[in-house]
């Protein structure tokens, strides 16, 4: 009885070793998931189109069957809303690093980028923060921070370029957020410009403000030839809207993510002399127009201006963790200096303090109720 039970079992054993080798698949132990942080105000829609987006690249990664290691891997975003607030983002900063997370897309700001990269740094994660173009990021302390954009210094050099060729102001009203993206363009826009021979006056409002009534009586008394607003897109909104009606001529120029027909809608545009510099090549490129028509076949709207960023973003990270071939931090962290990645918004590759090694701007004017590119500028080859 016993010899027979024996035989049974080595004959079990024996087919099940068969079955492993004729047929691997029945054997493989189920994806190894990967987590990966995905930090933003989740409440902003602009953020939160680019979470659509990077859970885009996220799915488009699974169905290409990653294995890293000679594993097979599945990634999945874990998503966290920091409301664009530092002290919550700091929270959620050190809640990451104590969890399986391999790295963080994030965050959305530049001010919640620059409170978190100590941690991040503390704590061996790369962060890869899509739209953060202050240069105070990348000098944050640490050596595991890269920026998704390139710089606001860089970008407010080539606005003043183009304005002093081209658009000839001879006063410039600036007015800042007192945010750190907001104060950090505000201040390179007029350090360019002292060296441009352009005038600037300087003003500054809160971040929560939709009250631009002060600045624009102030604009209506020393008569600029442009406004320049360093903030987000809501409050650029509000000023734009409030031009006319303050019965100020100077055109306005803004740095949020304002190049859409949405934008110009909803300040019931007509005439008014709008320019924006933003991040990233013009959004006829063959590449981000296929990206819109995935993106509306899931989500069924458009995407936000920078949610490109974020889906470019994640991509760029799991390229890296493939160069890695490894799911270590610190390795992670090592890809992302080698990564050479062809993404939506060019080739992102990265110089040894986290800055883009190629970035690209584009400066938009209004024509017509349209946004027209003026110019695309790209670093010298």
């Amino acid at each position: 009885m016993h010899s027979s039970r024996r035989s049974i079992l080595l004959c079990l054993s024996v087919a099940a070793i068969f079955l492993s080798r004729a047929f691997p698949a029945l054997a493989q132990d189920p994806d190894r998931e990967v987590l990966i942080g995905y930090v933003a105000p989740m409440d902003d829609a602009e953020a939160s189109s680019g979470a659509g987006a990077a859970q885009m690249a996220i799915d488009e990664a699974n169905a290409a069957s990653i294995r890293i290691g000679g594993a097979a891997v599945t990634f999945k975003l874990l998503l966290q809303n920091d409301k664009a607030d530092p002290r919550t983002a700091e929270q959620i900063a050190r809640y990451l690093a104590k969890t399986s997370v391999v790295a963080v897309v994030g965050h959305w700001t530049s001010s919640t980028s620059i409170a978190v990269a100590p941690i991040y740094a503390d704590a061996g994660i790369a962060q890869l923060a899509p739209i953060a173009w202050s240069r105070r990021f990348t000098l944050a302390p640490g050596s595991s921070h890269f920026q998704g954009v390139g710089s606001d210094d860089m970008a407010m050099a080539y606005a003043v370029g183009y304005l002093s060729g081209h658009v000839h102001p001879r006063l410039v009203m600036v007015i800042d957020d007192k945010a750190p993206l907001g104060v950090s363009m505000a201040d390179s826009f007029e350090k360019y410009a002292k060296a441009a021979g352009i005038a600037t006056s300087r003003q500054s409002v809160s971040t929560q403000t939709s009250d631009f009534n002060p600045q624009l009586q102030i604009a209506k008394t020393i008569r600029p030839d442009m406004i320049l607003f360093t903030g987000r897109s809501a409050q650029s909104a509000a000023i734009a809207r409030n031009l006319k009606r303050m019965g100020v001529s100077a055109s306005l120029m803004m740095t949020g993510p304002v190049v859409s027909t949405d934008f110009l809608a909803g300040i019931n545009h007509s005439d008014e002399d709008l320019y924006a510099i933003v991040p990233g090549p013009p959004a006829d490129g063959s590449k981000i127009q296929a990206f819109r028509k995935r993106y509306m076949a899931n989500f069924t709207r458009a995407p936000a201006p920078f949610a490109m960023f974020a889906y470019d973003s994640v991509n760029t990270l799991i390229a890296a963790i493939r160069k890695a071939d490894s799911l270590d931090r610190q390795s992670i962290i090592a890809g992302l200096y080698g990564v050479n990645h062809a993404g939506l918004t060019g080739t992102i590759s990265f110089r040894p303090d986290g800055t883009l090694k190629s970035p690209t701007y584009t400066l938009h004017q209004t024509e017509k109720a349209h946004w027209t590119v003026r110019k695309v500028f790209r670093p010298p080859a």
